[in-house]
């Protein structure tokens, strides 16, 4: 063998070396997996991406729970070992990645009970199906059935009420497809795992939540009233029909305050929360109706920074109060004399704990937009 050859050939065996040598860029893709416990069953879909800056961006949906993007906190790639960590639900994940790269076997570290949960995310190289679509209003002269957007108020737990929303549309085969909105919560798009309709009565199941709702469709076609079944409870529940999709804010708010009057407490506020062994930060925003009536939204920016709606919210200056019925929360306060502080207590479940919150110019969301 020439020696020009014998040196291409190495040169050519040290860079397919090197192109293939492991990375955590490896993992860019879609992968799917699913979480079993009991009767509960949640998919779960892992996205890792490379940015146009060079990086891993890396999230996760849980839809069966109505979360979407769950920010992942760390992704570590020590070939075969990858280890996810999800400081939002306390646990991390950590699985070996086969020969073939499409397939992760492992487990989270700490599900109920303190067991860990074996997982595996298997590659995703198949597109999304399309959605069908889906319609949720009727032609003139169309008899009413089931589809629309609805809402109702019913008892989660006993002494917790929440609002809860439907969204059913009928698509071309005829048949229905729904999901639920836990308005409290800020949880969204929750896909029901089978509608089935004979006449006026229907059944919709969730799998995630192991629950049921059995309810007729009234002569008017306004109401759907039945009963709504979860964990061995059984409620009464009437869901009103409305010409839009529900929502817990009002419409029309104004976030922002009128200028050189300090007492205005509409705007993006930040504190926090300072809890054992974890400090949280919080994010409010504070909006008025044209009625004069104030709404607005919660974000706790490390866990996940979904926004929950405020249930009530009432101030009459220098006092606030502020209450979130979904997740057992309130915050009372005082607003100072320039209007730059609101300090009181955060109460959630029974437990107060100082909070103090302080004005900003912009909200997480606005800053990166």
């Amino acid at each position: 063998m020439k020696p020009w050859l014998v040196l291409s050939l190495l040169a050519l065996a040290l860079s397919t070396s090197a192109a293939t040598k492991p990375s955590p860029f490896d993992l860019v893709g879609r992968w799917e997996g699913s979480v079993d416990f009991g009767k509960f069953k949640f998919r779960l879909f892992l996205k890792v991406a490379k940015t146009t800056a060079g990086r891993l961006a890396v999230s996760m949906d849980i839809p069966d729970q109505g979360q979407k993007d769950l920010p992942i906190n760390a992704l570590l790639f020590n070939d075969p070992d990858v280890r996810i960590e999800i400081d939002q639900i306390g646990t991390a994940y950590n699985g070996k990645l086969n020969a073939n790269q499409n397939e992760i076997n492992g487990e989270f570290e700490e599900g109920p009970g303190g067991r860990p949960i074996p997982v595996v995310f298997k590659r995703s190289t198949e597109p999304d199906a399309p959605e069908p679509e889906k319609v949720f209003t009727f032609a003139k002269g169309e008899p009413m059935d089931i589809r629309g957007y609805w809402k109702a108020t019913m008892e989660a737990f006993p002494g917790m009420t929440v609002s809860v929303a439907l969204n059913i549309g009928k698509i071309p085969d005829g048949t229905f497809r729904a999901t639920l909105d836990l308005l409290d919560q800020g949880a969204k798009d929750i896909p029901a795992a089978s509608v089935s309709v004979t006449n006026k009565a229907a059944t919709l199941k969730w799998q995630g939540f192991q629950a049921t709702l059995d309810a007729n469709l009234s002569d008017d076609g306004k109401t759907l009233e039945g009963n709504w079944q979860q964990g061995g409870r059984t409620n009464k529940v009437t869901f009103a029909r409305l010409d839009e999709p529900a929502t817990l804010l009002p419409r029309n708010l104004s976030f922002e305050p009128e200028k050189n009057q300090p007492e205005d407490i509409r705007g993006t506020w930040k504190g926090l929360l300072e809890i054992p062994n974890q400090n949280l930060r919080l994010e409010i925003k504070i909006g008025k109706a044209p009625d004069g009536s104030y709404a607005g939204t919660l974000a706790s920016l490390d866990q996940a920074g979904r926004e929950l709606p405020m249930s009530t919210a009432s101030y009459t200056p220098p006092k606030i109060r502020l209450e979130w019925r979904g997740i057992r929360g309130k915050f009372e306060g005082t607003l100072n004399k320039e209007g730059t502080i609101m300090e009181g207590t955060w109460e959630q479940f029974g437990n107060p704990m100082p909070l103090k919150l302080e004005r900003v110019a912009a909200s997480e969301k606005e800053k990166q937009s």
